[in-house]
């Protein structure tokens, strides 16, 4: 497993530690780290992010980014329950090139019904991933199960990368719950493209 690990933290030098990442992709194809998940449990939230520097790593040949981040500890097992509001600076390293930013699509390939949009997905130490939630039109959806994945494009309005069939419901946004009544809610299925290093749908043009 430990040759596989493509995103941990580190803290100035000491040993790399996976985590799993809760991210927004937005509709500029950059990612922001807002969670990650320690192996112990313990779920940090990161308050302030310093900088994010892109770099190549050179045991592994691969591009990547590397957020310096400070983060304040939101859920630990009981055991170090004493250190609930400890805070720390890390560095939290994304050791893949699917994040470095960088996009070979450019306005020759958009089309009227392409609408670029902010996903929110949980990565895990290996870069596999979970989508969580997302944003169309200015509306918020939360996933509830991923149907399928599939390398194809949008027959419609082109683009390349890995479509995303899920099933999810639509919460009210300006709501401020975290954790919305589910059972009123409205529920409907949606793809979703994958689009070199940005997340798109199709809609109505």
């Amino acid at each position: 497993m430990a040759d596989k690990v493509a995103i941990y933290i580190k803290q100035s030098d000491d040993t790399s530690i996976p985590v799993k990442v809760r991210i927004e992709w937005l509709p500029d194809g950059t990612i922001k780290p807002s969670l990650y998940w320690t192996p112990d449990g313990s779920c940090y939230e990161i308050k302030h992010i310093y900088n994010k520097i892109p770099l190549t790593l050179l045991k592994t040949r691969r591009e990547g980014l590397r957020f310096k981040t400070r983060a304040e500890i939101r859920e630990t097992p009981e055991p170090y329950r004493d250190h609930r509001c400890f805070q720390h600076e890390a560095y939290l390293y994304f050791n893949h090139s699917m994040f470095c930013g960088r996009n070979i699509i450019d306005d020759r390939y958009s089309h009227n019904s392409k609408e670029f949009i902010t996903v929110t997905l949980d990565v895990f130490p290996n870069c596999k991933y979970e989508l969580v939630c997302f944003q169309v039109q200015g509306a918020n959806y939360v996933v509830e199960k991923n149907i399928a994945i599939e390398p194809r494009a949008s027959y419609h309005a082109g683009g390349i990368g890995v479509w995303h069939k899920v099933k999810a419901r639509q919460v009210n946004q300006n709501s401020g719950d975290e954790y919305p009544n589910m059972s009123n809610t409205a529920i409907r299925m949606a793809a979703l493209y994958f689009e070199i290093n940005k997340w798109f749908v199709i809609t109505a043009s």
